[in-house]
């Protein structure tokens, strides 16, 4: 009896763990940067909109839909980002915290909690930035896991011939242009051209200087009075440290000198000290007749995943 027992315990065991396989979170829907926003007083909503950095016209940050009640209905519990707002007297402060994947993946939940509607408003020019950076690196995770599912082997070899670096590349930008010590790939779109640079220079040099002086080299125009430019005046930087590797992220507008073509662009900028090098790797788009929004982001979320080859070596070493 006793081996008889222990295969109907392991058959059972074997038909628990297909049931738990199959029965998966429903995959969330929605637009990247599309927010469902439940019970909203307002400042949320309008915090959310706020025009998103460095854009030649007016975009908010994230698509905002609003909706009554305490929580999502079944049908809004499947979108990408959630957050949901209530108030409570028996608060004594404005709090906010948030959870992953809760009914759908992938998917972030907000929840903000707040003593009354005017403290709320109050509040929010304070805590909007973190919420904003909050929900828009999820959708850059989102964006890299999707990134990483197609990847584009030919580039990837590509760049890490010719800069010194791993990086994933999006599977259609499948036009390449190399030259010394710079890469530019683009996927050639007619609705809207989105395009990855890297290239480097010597540490301790002038970024806009040397993007101007690579990018009229390597990116010319009709004609050798037209060129890519950087405008200077629109420039923003902040810091960054993904992973352990620090440097500086850049947002800016670029030109193309002598002709009406522009758009954004956004620099994840990199000293390699091994080589003594500044190392960039630059998403810019063009799409002067849509938005740019999302197509400067999508492009953006292959710049996280660079890795210096030393930072490389070291990770597989730990």
């Amino acid at each position: 009896m006793r081996p008889i027992s222990t295969l109907l315990l392991v058959l059972a065991a074997l038909m628990l763990w297909a049931c738990e396989q199959t029965s998966v979170m429903p995959r969330s829907s929605g637009r990247p940067y599309e927010v469902v926003v439940v019970g909203d007083e307002g400042p949320v909503g309008m915090a959310l909109e706020a025009d998103a950095e460095v854009l030649p016209q007016s975009e908010p940050c994230f698509d905002v839909k609003t909706t009554g009640g305490h929580e999502p209905d079944a049908r809004m519990r499947l979108a990408r980002s959630i957050v949901i707002v209530t108030i409570d007297p028996t608060r004594r402060q404005t709090t906010i915290s948030y959870e992953k994947d809760v009914y759908a993946k992938p998917q972030m939940v907000v929840s903000i909690y707040a003593p009354s509607s005017r403290q709320l408003t109050a509040d929010m020019p304070r805590w909007a930035p973190s919420l904003r950076q909050l929900l828009t690196r999820h959708e850059m995770n989102a964006a890299i896991a999707a990134l990483r599912s197609k990847p584009n082997p030919r580039a990837t070899k590509t760049v890490e011939e010719t800069i010194g670096v791993d990086m994933s590349i999006p599977a259609d930008m499948q036009a390449c242009k190399r030259g010394r010590g710079f890469v530019w790939l683009s996927n050639n779109s007619l609705q809207g051209m989105q395009s990855i640079c890297l290239y480097h220079y010597p540490m301790g040099a002038d970024f806009a200087a040397m993007r101007d002086s690579i990018m009229r080299r390597n990116i010319p125009g009709e004609t050798d009075s037209m060129y890519m430019q950087t405008v200077v005046a629109s420039l923003k930087q902040e810091p960054m440290n993904e992973k352990g590797t620090k440097g500086t992220i850049v947002r800016g507008l670029w030109e193309m000198k002598g002709d009406a073509m522009g758009g954004p662009f956004v620099a994840h900028v990199v000293a390699d000290s091994s080589r003594q090098l500044t190392i960039v790797a630059e998403a810019f788009v063009y799409a002067p007749e849509g938005s740019k929004r999302n197509k400067v982001r999508q492009a953006e979320a292959a710049l996280y995943t660079m890795t210096l080859a030393g930072k490389k070596q070291e990770q597989k070493e730990r």
